[in-house]
């Protein structure tokens, strides 16, 4: 693989047919061993790396709204608790609670909103992105300086065996999808 003089070991954790997968579709990216990416396969791996971030990054709106929505609901939670300790108090207090109560959810609230639309706006990015951005997209989730990096390469994909099952369904033995 490549003009490296050491061959990767599989990790004692990791699935020998895994990572012997991961070996294969590293080769095929750096065809002739300069460590750099000029195969066109990587537009497969590139395209499924693409759909990941775009998953990833739905799962993370949603997981922003849900914490928008705890958030007021807390917020209102709290607001109701401290108004009951405080009701025999003067009605003054009550409303500068409310005040600062509401200027600390909107605070809160306009924050989560600016994170979900700029996940909104990477997830429209990466939607419309070309072949060639796609894989830049790619390249750089497994580089270092700019270089492809097998440590990177074998991290990014240990986690993704399901990408090798679609890359190389032949190998796992499973009908194409």
């Amino acid at each position: 693989m490549g003009s490296g003089s050491s061959v990767p070991r599989c990790p004692s954790s990791c699935d020998k047919r895994d990572f012997s997968a991961i070996l294969r579709l590293y080769d095929d990216l750096d065809a002739n061993g300069d460590f750099e990416v000029e195969s066109a396969e990587v537009q497969k791996i590139a395209e499924i790396h693409v759909a990941n971030k775009i998953m990833i990054h739905n799962r993370d709106v949603r997981h922003v709204e849900v914490c928008k929505t705890l958030t007021v609901e807390n917020a209102e939670r709290r607001l109701n608790n401290e108004i009951s300790a405080i009701k025999s108090a003067c009605f003054t207090k009550i409303q500068d609670v409310t005040r600062r109560n509401h200027a600390t959810v909107k605070r809160e609230v306009t924050k989560y909103d600016a994170e979900a639309d700029a996940l909104r706006a990477e997830i429209r990015r990466l939607e419309i992105a070309s072949p060639p951005e796609k894989q830049r997209v790619f390249v750089s989730a497994v580089s270092v300086d700019d270089r492809i990096s097998f440590k990177e390469f074998f991290k990014y994909m240990r986690n993704r065996t399901e990408n090798l099952r679609q890359l190389y369904p032949d190998y796992y033995g499973e009908a194409a999808a």
